[in-house]
């Protein structure tokens, strides 16, 4: 649960200056609580999500590392007023290059699970929201639409990874395209979830997924052969999370809760997975998922994953290549040996004898 700490509210204007707060906001308001409280709530369940780090000397981060290395909680509160305020000249900055009209800019600074967060997010003014003074008066409803551009930094995180103690990555952001880049542009962030990452963890994000739910094992073999023949319909076009999703739930037991069966997307932004909402279907990466490559001074071979069984398994009788996990050895039914497989091998033999009998003559 998240603890909020520091709270402040600006006005962003793309065609005059901005409209900024002189004081923080009373958190012993249970209205200007609820706020911040529901904003970290709907960052947390929004689905496009991107991960990433700070670029580097950018001013955002070094305002941070002064903010937290201030032990005083009146000058903590000080500089972390001035940071909004500092940021806000960024972020005025950076709009003027976009359509963007603007909105209101939240700043939180709360504790989530032992480590401090800061988090910015900009809301529009609507029925359920009335801002007099850049304070609110009245009972707010913030709907998760209008979350248009977020920044969420775990601190504690970006702090470690100074001392090389942190190698994740310890930000994350919403709202990216040709009219909200430029508030991650504000803040000095960049995404580092490349699409080979994305399509190596999507099998592993399936798998984890499943098991919690004791999924069996020829149900979790069919679900990644579904994965990846998605993947590979869609080779170097935008695939998008919640058909994974759509495929994970096809596999759940009956069992399962609503509640359950809707928890996929939140489980694929676990800090361990970090799936976006949409990536590429990256071909060599696909191709790695589809097919098992090994390769000695002996021999070597390329096999499809969905071809290959284990002996002894029923369901997979009809698979041409099988496993045998007693004796080791690896089948391959005679209908794939074509003609020409059969004649390379029977030269190779006869070369093979060839040398044997002039060794034994010698």
């Amino acid at each position: 649960m998240a603890v909020i700490q520091r709270f402040v509210i600006h006005e962003l204007f793309k065609d005059k200056k901005p409209d900024i707060a002189t004081d923080l906001l009373d958190l012993d308001n249970s209205i200007i609580l609820d706020l911040a409280t529901q904003l970290i709530k709907i960052k947390e369940n929004r689905t496009a999500v991107l991960w990433g780090q700070f670029k580097e000397n950018r001013d955002f981060p070094k305002g941070l590392i002064d903010l937290n290395n201030e032990v005083d909680e009146s000058k903590r509160s000080n500089l972390f007023l001035s940071l909004t305020n500092a940021t806000m000249q960024s972020l005025h900055k950076e709009i003027n290059h976009t359509n963007s009209k603007g909105g209101y800019i939240c700043f939180i600074e709360y504790g989530s699970y032992n480590d401090t967060r800061f988090m910015a997010a900009m809301i529009k003014n609507t029925a359920g929201i009335k801002l007099t003074n850049l304070k609110p008066t009245k009972e707010i409803h913030v709907d998760l639409s209008k979350l248009h551009q977020a920044v969420d930094v775990n601190t504690s995180g970006y702090l470690k990874s100074l001392n090389g103690n942190y190698e994740k990555n310890y930000l994350s952001f919403i709202g990216k395209g040709k009219d909200t880049d430029y508030f991650a542009n504000a803040f000095g962030c960049i995404d580092r979830i490349t699409p080979a990452r994305a399509v190596n963890k999507a099998p592993i994000v399936l798998r984890d997924f499943l098991t919690q739910f004791k999924v069996d094992n020829s149900s979790l073999k069919n679900a990644r052969a579904q994965l990846v023949k998605y993947l590979s319909d869609n080779i170097d076009k935008e695939v998008h999370l919640s058909k994974i999703e759509e495929i994970a739930v096809s596999y759940l037991p009956d069992t399962c809760s609503q509640e359950e069966k809707e928890s996929f997307l939140a489980f694929s932004k676990q800090e361990k997975y970090e799936m976006p909402a949409t990536f590429q279907a990256r071909k060599d990466n696909v191709n790695k998922l589809a097919n098992i490559y090994y390769s000695t001074e002996v021999f070597n071979f390329n096999f499809n994953q969905d071809k290959i069984g284990l002996v002894g398994s029923s369901s997979d009788s009809n698979k041409p290549i099988l496993f045998n996990k007693e004796t080791n050895d690896v089948i391959i039914k005679g209908e794939m040996i074509t003609l020409e497989v059969k004649e390379a091998i029977y030269q190779a033999t006869l070369l093979n004898n060839n040398k044997i009998d002039i060794n034994e003559r010698s």
